[in-house]
């Protein structure tokens, strides 16, 4: 775990290399998207005649299915499994606002547990490591001064979710401001999802079970593209903001 979290934060924490590596990693999160959509929606052209069984068996789970989904994100989240690939998948089998809903809770109690694993269980271990990477006691000391402030904007994307809140589970921030500061993660989450319910709509598309006009695809592609833009600007207006505090 230590190795994966040092791979992500360590360079995120560096000043002009994190900048340039910031929009690689989102240019390279937008091409793998795209690549896990056309497995999806390829996927589903040769499955197309068990697609109805598959949803109706999701349907059949009731409400047992967000809840089983809600567990493994939080659980996986724990061990640093990429968040958006749960989120994806919500999206893609749960519809937009459903799927947003459960992800949400989801990466709430993710990151409580988080916390709570940080803090009382891998606090020395974690702590050991940040001991071996300077770079990270900036992020300590400027959530000692400004903790929400700082912790708000981490949330909004320059650092990934799950190594974030095992460093912010060991900082000087209390649980009261770790936990307001937590619905910063909300707009990353909001576009991923909405990636997977493209997924789904191109599979059914493309698995002749579902025809809309092409003026209803293109504007999905088009929301699609506004939610890279967004996501984009406010991964840069969050890092600006915490170079001017000196956490990054």
């Amino acid at each position: 775990m230590h190795d994966r979290l040092g791979k992500h934060i360590d360079i995120a924490a560096n000043d002009g290399e994190g900048h340039r590596h910031a929009w690689r990693k989102i240019v390279v999160r937008c091409v793998l998207i795209t690549i896990i959509t056309a497995i999806v929606v390829a996927g589903g052209f040769l499955l197309k005649n068990d697609i109805p069984e598959i949803s109706a068996w999701i349907q059949a789970q009731g409400k047992w299915a967000p809840i089983i989904f809600i567990a493994i994100f939080a659980i996986g989240s724990c061990f640093l499994i990429p968040a958006d690939i749960f989120v994806f998948v919500a999206g893609a089998i749960f519809g937009l606002w459903w799927g947003y809903l459960y992800v949400a809770i989801a990466e709430m109690i993710a990151m409580l547990l988080q916390f709570f694993l940080a803090r009382y269980v891998f606090k020395d271990r974690v702590e050991g490591f940040m001991q071996r990477h300077p770079k990270f006691n900036a992020i300590d000391k400027a959530v000692s001064k400004q903790g929400l402030k700082i912790a708000f904007l981490l949330r909004l994307g320059p650092v990934p979710l799950g190594p974030l809140s095992y460093i912010l589970g060991v900082s000087r921030i209390s649980m009261k401001n770790y936990l307001i500061a937590s619905p910063g993660v909300l707009p990353s989450l909001f576009a991923v999802v909405y990636y997977g319910v493209l997924a789904a709509h191109l599979t059914k598309l493309a698995s002749g079970l579902e025809h809309h006009s092409p003026a209803h695809y293109i504007s999905m592609v088009g929301g699609a593209i506004v939610a890279v833009i967004t996501t984009v600007y406010i991964t840069h207006v969050a890092r600006k903001a915490l170079k001017d505090a000196d956490a990054l």
